[in-house]
């Protein structure tokens, strides 16, 4: 499909407005995990001896949903998958949780506040995974809005291109909307 590369030529994927858009998005993005996160666990007492939270576990829980919802994005950006990008994707969740066991278990002189936090204080505390949940829900919602307006709506060549794929699979399209931006002569 030679049309698709007019995508780079007319600077279609990175423009300005495109870009200032992704950025608005990781501010608003990071705002609400922050908040969030920050109201979850004001008051609660999250340790076996009744000691609250302290700034190690918020960092684990501000940390665990930036990786949870940035690589959540990965996923909702993504059109095909294969098995590299799983195991990026999955490996990277992995590897935090990996890191938070490992570097837990040194002993506290060389842990220091990361002594446990996830095997004591976050791990076995439902509020920690709800919260991820709903963490990365709302931080994921008006990415992905957009994401659904864009398609639909403001389609580029690449999303007419699949659409039509889809068409010729047999699967009607979820919206029966196709533009004729693109005519057969031009893929």
């Amino acid at each position: 499909y030679p049309i698709l590369h007019q995508e780079g030529i007319q600077n279609i994927l990175f423009d300005w407005p495109r870009i200032l858009g992704w950025m608005l998005y990781g501010i608003f993005s990071s705002i609400i995990i922050f908040f969030f996160c920050t109201r979850s666990i004001f008051h609660q007492a999250f340790r076996r001896d009744g000691r609250v939270a302290g700034l190690e576990v918020l960092g684990v829980y501000l940390y665990s949903c930036v990786v949870w919802a940035v690589n959540c994005q990965v996923i909702v950006s993504t059109s095909y998958f294969t098995w590299i990008q799983h195991l990026f994707i999955w490996g990277s969740i992995a590897s935090w949780y990996i890191f938070l066991i490992i570097f837990g278990s040194f002993p506290p002189t060389e842990s220091t506040t990361a002594y446990k936090v996830l095997v004591e204080a976050c791990g076995p505390s439902p509020l920690y995974w709800l919260t991820g949940l709903l963490v990365v829900i709302s931080a994921l919602l008006p990415y992905f809005c957009v994401r659904v307006i864009e398609v639909n709506v403001f389609p580029t060549y690449h999303h007419i291109i699949q659409r039509k794929e889809v068409q010729k699979a047999g699967t009607p399209s979820s919206s029966g909307y196709l533009p004729e931006l693109i005519t057969e002569s031009d893929i």
